[in-house]
């Protein structure tokens, strides 16, 4: 006779939350001359239905899919905004594309997601690899942003390795696309075995995963737990355990070759070849188009491993060029005892409640 199966309330909890139908839509990308129709999965926060709250569109870090809109699910109704995280080509139920077209794809999603929702105006918030989708969507579609207090944040933002002089991506830049074409498996090898048996603190590998596991590198305690999920640590342990694995399981997440291709300059990036170029035609078109200051904060972490201090150098003296302090109304913040992961996934210690309060005050 078969041993008895007794329930688990926390692995149910966990299930009923991670089934929860605003974190699983999606829409339809029509066929055009350089596409076939294209699906596009995305999930938002759970207070979605309340119209009159201000919208986040967040362009996540590589392998951050429309999953991470659950840590920040309960700060977003806290904090009075709406979040929508995206699965670009190739991640969740997003169809995949090329790597030339990725960018492209990118930019004719945005507007036909926010019209499928019905949402007028967005603030824009990235971490990482979203940056470049970030800095992209801005230039291309400005319109987007609330015309009355246009803002956007960029937390733990990608440098290139040309830029940020990071050994190991220099040495990755080198690698033949035969072995970034392997990256994806070998993340979701480390996701699934070994990760959970080791700690997390920041490194190569966990700057393109980590945001899947609790940012301490163990199970959350109950006070930690009810801040960042409103739920008891047992369910929080079994809701981390199953979004990663059901993320990692999804398509096999293979946009992650691509990505990491594009990120060390193996495609496309769109207007983001060079950020010093690319900050000097935001200014213009600002100048040229837009009456209300566009409101930027850069977001840094104490210790960013995949950018270093030269990255982080160089990124603000992209900021600090000649006219944008008259056109663009740019902060700079680094948030103590923070790395790359936790300056995006630590509630407390990182961007996030900031970012929130600033789009909920619409100043």
């Amino acid at each position: 006779m078969a041993a008895e199966t007794r329930p688990n309330p926390a692995v149910d909890a966990a299930i009923k939350i991670l089934a929860a139908q605003h974190l699983h839509q999606c829409l339809w990308l029509p066929r055009s001359e350089t596409h076939e129709r294209l699906r596009v999965t995305f999930s938002t926060t759970s207070n979605f239905q309340h119209g009159s709250l201000p919208v986040v569109l967040f362009c996540g870090p590589m392998f951050g899919t429309r999953y991470l809109v659950l840590p920040f699910d309960k700060l977003a109704k806290e904090s009075g905004v709406r979040m929508i995280c995206v699965d670009r080509p190739g991640f969740g139920g997003s169809t995949q594309v090329s790597l030339e077209r990725r960018m492209d794809v990118w930019l004719e999603m945005v507007p036909a997601l926010l019209q499928h929702l019905g949402i007028e105006h967005v603030s824009l918030v990235s971490h990482s690899a979203g940056t470049i989708y970030l800095l992209n969507t801005i230039y291309h579609h400005r319109q987007i942003l609330d015309p009355k207090a246009p803002y956007a944040a960029m937390l733990g933002p990608w440098v290139s390795q040309r830029h940020s002089n990071v050994t190991m991506l220099s040495a990755a830049a080198k690698l033949p696309n035969s072995i970034l074409s392997a990256w994806s498996p070998l993340v979701n090898f480390i996701n699934n075995t070994i990760t959970p048996m080791t700690s997390r603190s920041g490194g190569a590998l966990s700057s393109v995963s980590g945001a899947f596991q609790s940012e301490a590198g163990g199970n959350l305690d109950e006070s930690s737990a009810q801040e960042k999920y409103g739920v008891d640590a047992a369910t929080a342990k079994e809701l981390e355990r199953f979004w990663s694995k059901w993320s990692s399981e999804e398509q096999a997440m293979v946009g992650g070759n691509d990505e990491a291709r594009l990120l060390l300059g193996k495609g496309p990036v769109g207007v983001c070849e060079d950020y010093m170029e690319y900050v000097k035609s935001l200014v213009a078109a600002e100048e040229a188009q837009h009456s209300s200051t566009l409101k930027l904060q850069l977001c840094f972490a104490e210790d960013d491993m995949m950018i270093g201090k030269t990255g982080k150098d160089y990124f603000e003296q992209c900021w600090k060029q000649e006219a944008v302090h008259d056109t663009i109304r740019v902060e700079s913040k680094e948030f103590e005892d923070t790395n790359h992961e936790t300056v995006l996934v630590d509630i407390q210690k990182g961007a996030m409640k900031m970012v929130f309060a600033q789009i909920a005050a619409r100043d």
